[in-house]
């Protein structure tokens, strides 16, 4: 077991195994080994298990089984708590369909360790699958403007994202309440409590873009939950202004549109 940094990531049924076996391969690839921990979220089918029993034989791969699909959030706090319990100084986030670059990890690690003021990390990626896909999606560097940016944008590109496991040891967790941004929450409930981000200027892992992609991105599920966490977290982090409540009101009509559309504007207007 190695107890510096535990890899959590999460798969259910509808998932594809190709897919996965990309996502898990570039995990046991790194230059700088950790260990993994997936989240088998429900039952699933034979193929996706045939994948997972593949990796098997790797002495630092650990498979975590629910009974019933509870959704990623859950997933995630399961595993954190797992993490937590074997004592693990770093916590990293990976999606089941992306690809981390093979010095992912090395890079993130040597980044917190000489930089103990920074609690969460993430960087860059580049998005592949989509005739909309980006050469490199950007996000902002330091804590001030990612905070100023948070209110409008997701500071971070998720499964780049690296933690420092002191952050969850005060009970923060993934919210379980706010249906379809999870992470964004989380992110919120970070900054209120001071926890201090950071991106670094480089291509971290390949991002999948596909049909999929954008449909969670629409709906009004969707579209009333972000705004309402949006809201409120832009008065308690005192970052409210007349431009940003009108942002967040176009926003909102954005993520009902016609799916089509939501292809359209996310190639032109990102």
């Amino acid at each position: 077991m190695n107890h510096s940094i535990a890899i959590i990531l999460s798969v259910y049924n509808s998932e594809k195994p190709d897919y996965l076996h990309q996502s898990l391969s570039s995990l046991f690839s790194q230059t700088m080994k950790a260990d993994i921990y997936l989240y088998i979220d429900g039952g699933i089918n034979k193929s996706l298990e045939s994948v997972i029993e593949s990796f098997e034989a790797e002495p630092n791969f650990y498979v975590v089984r629910g009974e019933k699909n509870k959704g990623l959030a859950f997933a995630l706090n399961t595993l954190i708590d797992v993490a937590l319990s074997r004592g693990y100084r770093y916590i990293a986030r990976m999606d089941t369909d992306d690809v981390s670059h093979l010095n992912r990890i090395e890079k993130q690690f040597r980044f917190m360790e000489d930089r103990p003021e920074i609690d969460v990390l993430g960087g860059y990626c580049h998005e592949f699958g989509s005739e909309y896909a980006l050469e490199i999606k950007k996000v902002p560097l330091e804590h001030d403007d990612l905070k100023k940016y948070s209110i409008i944008r997701c500071p971070f590109i998720h499964p780049t994202v690296m933690f420092r496991s002191s952050v969850f040891k005060d009970g923060i967790r993934y919210p379980l309440d706010t249906q379809f941004t999870e992470d964004m929450a989380l992110w919120f409930l970070l900054l209120e409590k001071r926890y201090r981000f950071h991106n670094i200027p480089e291509v971290l892992l390949d991002y999948r873009l596909n049909d999929s992609t954008f449909s969670r991105r629409r709906g009004i599920g969707k579209a009333i939950s972000e705004f309402s966490v949006r809201f409120k977290y832009m008065f308690k982090l005192k970052e409210a202004s007349f431009k940003r409540c009108i942002i967040l009101i176009i926003k909102f009509f954005f993520h009902v549109l016609p799916l089509f559309l939501i292809r359209y504007a996310y190639k032109r207007h990102r």
